[in-house]
């Protein structure tokens, strides 16, 4: 964020200013935002949102790192402070302005990344291609891609930035609207609907509705990119739009062919409007071709050709805990995508490793954690999950966790049992034997990102 004074601030913020002499509040400037004093910058305001704690109390510290003043919902003693109603609708109504200000130059084009599965993936290959095509980007960090890490990215992306790529998610309808009226987007990208966030949807159909509402938000000359199988709710399919640029299977306006897998990462060569072109990327797994087909198509949404799309995922590097192969001693190898999980993602992660265990004639373990969020029907579709499991050739299923249970009713092969990451991260490495391939899939309160380091501490080559 171009610095602003914090008295411009109060204005847009609509606060009023406390404990500390209003002249220096004028003179005062602030250029960035932060909601956790730890990792605040030097002149940062200091959001005091309320949430297990009260961010209030982290206000002394946060003004001893440098913040330039707190927004808080009352005065706080000896702290610069803005006060206001509600702290996060402030922080929302900033990000809104200062995306619009007209002392800061031309906005940047905003480009919204929303989906079941493969957000953060098509958001890092989209960051990379653009980068390297010579675009000023800033991107979603981890996983801000709600109400509080949308605008928090707003805030903190660089005053230069020409392109800013934001992943929106959504847990109820209405939720990616509302990011949408902070940072409006003139490109949408539609990377998959399966099923994730059930117990708040219920069905298919109303998560693909909810999904929708990025198109519904785009501009008249603006473009989509979306899968070429997606419910046309989804899609917005009554909405006039300057682009829409499918991509999956053959007959999508962007498809794949010749997909494999390397020790470098994939290959595969990208077809669009009659021109092919080889793609390369240090990543592993096929099923991580749609993504980058999506991340290609929001290239060339923003005027790049596939070429250059092309060169920019040769240089991916992917947000961690994605798509890790790590190579262990004994010949083991791990795949580690233990950063979240859906019903989509585990068959994906599924197939993908049934086909490296035969490839390199390697039994396959699957380590599963739960699947969260999946509504009435979670055990079905850990069932589900089981049988896919089963067909995939996997030779021995560990289950992590009281909903991973489920998966082992429809697989009648060797199963083990975990109550939690961590008792499987104290024993699971006794059952492994040399040169097995192993997948590690679940939702992110599994914590199987523990599993996966403590197999690779154990196990590390020497």
């Amino acid at each position: 964020m171009k610095p602003v004074s914090l008295k411009k601030v109060a204005e847009v913020i609509g606060a009023s200013l406390a404990s500390g002499d209003p002249d220096a509040f004028a003179d005062a400037l602030a250029g960035g935002a932060s909601i956790d004093s730890r990792t605040l910058r030097e002149g940062d305001l200091f959001f005091a949102m309320k949430g297990q704690t009260d961010g209030a109390e982290f206000a002394r510290d946060a003004r001893e790192r440098g913040g330039a003043a707190t927004v808080a919902d009352r005065p706080l003693d000896a702290v610069p402070t803005l006060v206001v109603e509600d702290v996060l609708d402030a922080m929302q109504k900033l990000a809104r302005w200062n995306l619009v200000r007209e002392d800061a130059g031309p906005p940047p084009t905003v480009v919204g990344i929303t989906g079941t599965v493969g957000k953060t993936t098509t958001k890092d290959a989209l960051a990379a291609i653009l980068r390297h095509a010579g675009r000023k980007v800033s991107a979603t960090a981890g996983n801000f891609n709600n109400e509080i890490g949308l605008p928090l990215t707003v805030l903190t992306a660089d005053p230069k930035t020409e392109i800013l790529v934001l992943e929106m998610g959504a847990t109820h309808a209405g939720d990616i609207s509302a990011l949408c009226g902070i940072a409006s987007p003139r490109v949408g990208v539609l990377t998959a609907i399966s099923p994730v966030h059930l117990d708040s949807f219920e069905t298919l159909e109303a998560l693909a509705e909810a999904k929708g509402e990025l198109a519904v938000c785009l501009p008249d000359d603006g473009s989509l990119v979306f899968p070429v199988d997606a419910p046309a709710t989804a899609t917005g399919s009554d909405r006039s739009l300057s682009r829409r640029i499918s991509f999956g299977s053959e007959g999508a306006n962007l498809w794949p062919s010749e997909v494999e897998e390397t020790d470098e990462g994939i290959r595969f060569t990208a077809n669009m409007d009659g021109e092919s072109v080889e793609v390369r990327t240090p990543v592993f797994g096929t099923h991580l071709v749609q993504p980058i087909l999506a991340a290609m198509g929001g290239g060339v949404s923003l005027g790049l050709t596939l070429e250059e799309c092309a060169n920019g995922v040769a240089r991916l590097k992917r947000t961690g805990l994605r798509g890790e192969l790590y190579r262990l001693k004994d010949g083991i190898v791990v795949y580690d995508d233990s950063y979240n999980a859906s019903p989509a993602a585990v068959s994906a992660v599924l197939r993908y490793g049934a086909g490296q265990a035969r490839q390199q004639k390697k039994r396959l373990v699957a380590v599963l954690g739960g699947m969260f969020e999946l509504g009435p029907n979670a055990r079905a579709y850990h069932r589900e999950a089981g049988a896919h499991a089963a067909e995939s050739g996997v030779d021995l299923l560990v289950c992590v966790g009281e909903e991973a249970r489920w998966y082992a009713e429809a697989f009648p092969g060797e199963t083990l049992f975990f109550e939690d990451a961590h008792s499987a991260a104290e024993s699971l490495h006794e059952s492994l034997a040399p040169g097995d391939f192993v997948v590690v899939k679940g939702s992110r309160g599994v914590g199987l990102d523990a599993l996966a380091r403590e197999l690779r501490e154990r196990l590390a080559l020497v």
